[in-house]
């Protein structure tokens, strides 16, 4: 590791105080360290052995989408709140550096999804997600249906705010807040979680990584078309209505981040989660 780039949220870490310790840190060894607001600052071509990031797990999230496929790891280091993407707590920086610097690290390779709308007009569009996609109901108040496919196969119909579709990386997020199960990041798995369903049985569903996902919106009352928008990781990416289809996929590009392996995944569970 020679290139580093190290990517400060200006809000959290003000001035760029830690960015600018990290950068002299990693001079003293002899390494090409430069600091960025974003990770789309990164000029095309430029050399980069690894990403470290320095907010919570947005300014991580928004690294992991620019850096799908390229094989750069990430180190997040959180200033944020929960912080489930961040390796590193602002306490264990410089531990955590002299770790990266010998080599005593892992590259856990997670997986992202792609989404592809077609909408009744014809027009299309792409999009990918490390956490979720969410299609979900734009007026409140106002239900949507939608029709969940399987590889083709109907896997039910869903009245309610809307359905997420997750990672195991994004299990911690919106998931867990829809009553979605957990999954360890690293999983090659997919989960299908029902928002606030209008119906007691309807459970979220861990399908394998290899299924193909079809999701057409439907239309709950007679006279009207469900109007409904399309979120990927949190940010607005289409508004879609009765007649529209998303099919979403496991994406050929996968993030990597970086592991120290002194905390667990279960051990930020139980400290994040206030768990026993």
């Amino acid at each position: 590791m020679e290139n580093f780039y190290i990517i400060s949220d200006g809000k959290k870490d003000i001035n760029h105080e830690t960015a600018e310790e990290i950068k002299r840190y990693l001079e003293n060894h002899d390494k090409y360290a430069k600091i960025v607001g974003n990770s789309s600052d990164v000029p095309d071509g430029e050399k980069m052995d690894m990403a470290i990031v320095l907010g919570g797990d947005g300014s991580v999230l928004q690294t992991a989408r620019q850096l799908a496929g390229k094989n750069v790891p990430i180190l997040g280091v959180n200033f944020g709140t929960l912080g489930f993407l961040s390796e590193v707590e602002r306490p264990r920086l410089l531990p955590a550096l002299d770790a990266v610097l010998a080599g005593k690290y892992q590259i856990e390779k997670r997986m992202a999804l792609t989404g592809r709308l077609r909408k009744r007009t014809g027009d299309e569009a792409t999009g990918l997600v490390v956490n979720e996609f969410v299609i979900g109901k734009q007026d409140f108040g106002h239900m949507i249906t939608t029709r969940v496919y399987v590889d083709d196969s109907l896997l039910d119909t869903y009245v309610a705010d809307g359905i997420l579709i997750s990672t195991p990386t994004g299990s911690t997020a919106y998931n867990l807040s829809a009553a979605g199960p957990v999954l360890e990041p690293a999983m090659e798995a997919v989960i299908i979680t029902p928002v606030c369903p209008h119906s007691l049985n309807k459970r979220s569903l861990v399908v394998s990584s290899r299924s193909r996902l079809r999701i057409e919106v439907g239309r709950t009352k007679e006279n009207y078309d469900d109007e409904a928008a399309i979120r990927g990781d949190g940010q607005m990416l289409w508004t879609v209505s009765t007649g529209d289809v998303i099919w979403i996929e496991k994406a050929e590009a996968t993030f990597d981040m970086v592991c120290l392996g002194d905390v667990s995944f279960f051990d930020k569970m139980r400290s994040k989660l206030n768990r026993n």
